[in-house]
């Protein structure tokens, strides 16, 4: 793993769903004939602190609290070798081409902080319970830009929100020490959500990009995470997209 992230940071600092075998998103597509769905092959995601490498091929599974005894339970697959486990799924690969990063993260994001750089603490109040709170909150979060804004998708058969968020080119940043500059903990930190006892803060640097899928399922807000550096290669974001479109969600 680069030296300058890891999920914990390191830096200094509802709809009805459609029938038939095939689950469609705003742009993702989802066959039901190729996820793994052998319980014996599967493995519990959940984090934060198990970092365990994940085969190629392997079926993870998040739970999401609701407000019954059953939790909305999200399924996805492992395309390739050198996937780690967190909330979800991370690749970190550093070469010549420079550090590498994408994941794929799942979770109830239940806030947020005031400000990613300057004001790390969470947001009083905490940000509301309904989709569009958490799609108005990330989208104005700073110092965020929003590349693509909150608009009505149906995702995994959910009805929900998609929007995408970019850290600015023209963030101060320090390359060498892969930092922030003027960020408390040199760091961005962003959402926050169980089981994570902190803000999110695996940001690598600027033009890094965010896409969030809100989803409503049957009354639990789940939200689907995926980072990608601007440094990502072609074959790391086909490796995220087959993350994504491997996703079922069972209520």
């Amino acid at each position: 793993m680069r030296r300058g992230w890891q999920p914990f940071g390191k830096r200094a600092g509802k709809q009805p769903r459609p029938t038939g075998d095939e689950r469609r998103t705003s742009d993702v597509r989802v066959s039901r004939d190729d996820a793994v769905t052998d319980p014996e092959s599967e493995t519990s995601c959940h984090g934060p602190g198990n970092f365990e490498p994940l085969p190629a091929g392997a079926s993870c599974w998040i739970d999401i609290a609701t407000d019954d005894d059953m939790p909305v339970r999200v399924r996805y697959t492992i395309p390739a070798a050198g996937w780690f486990s967190f909330i979800g799924a991370y690749k970190d690969v550093e070469d010549g081409d420079g550090d590498q990063l994408v994941n794929v993260l799942v979770a109830n994001i239940e806030n947020v902080t005031v400000d990613a750089c300057n004001r790390q603490q969470p947001a009083q109040p905490a940000v509301g319970p309904t989709v569009d709170d958490l799609a108005a909150a990330l989208s104005t979060l700073p110092p965020f830009e929003v590349t693509s804004p909150p608009m009505e998708v149906t995702a995994y058969g959910y009805a929900g929100v998609h929007l995408q968020i970019r850290i600015p080119l023209e963030l101060a940043y320090r390359d060498d020490f892969e930092s922030f500059v003027g960020c408390q903990q040199s760091t961005l930190m962003s959402w926050i959500a169980p089981p994570l006892s902190f803000a999110f803060h695996g940001y690598v640097a600027p033009g890094d990009t965010e896409d969030f899928w809100i989803l409503d399922v049957e009354g639990t807000r789940v939200a689907i995470a995926a980072l990608a550096t601007a440094t990502a290669s072609n074959e790391l974001r086909a490796e995220q997209r087959a993350v994504l479109d491997s996703i079922e969600i069972e209520p």
